[in-house]
């Protein structure tokens, strides 16, 4: 899967983001390979299911989700 960096705006394969777990073991993106300065600490990651700006997302085809419960389940598999 490709994830893209919402600071610099690069896009790349997951393999080439570095990895770290959050406080529920799940993995998240730790910071961008090209050095931008885009990090995320494994406090910020384990509240990525309540909403707000995210530093890295998944690059996906747009998805039309309407329920809220489907809303806060996709928000927590995002990758960051």
């Amino acid at each position: 899967m490709r994830i893209k960096c919402n600071k610099c705006g690069y896009i790349g394969d997951s393999i080439e983001f570095p990895k770290g777990y959050d406080f529920a073991q799940k993995p998240f993106v730790k910071s961008c390979p090209k050095k931008c300065g885009n990090f995320q600490t494994p406090g910020d990651a384990s509240m990525r299911m309540f909403g707000g700006d995210r530093p890295f997302v998944f690059v996906r085809e747009n998805l039309l989700i309407t329920d809220p419960l489907d809303k806060v389940l996709f928000a927590a598999g995002e990758a960051s």
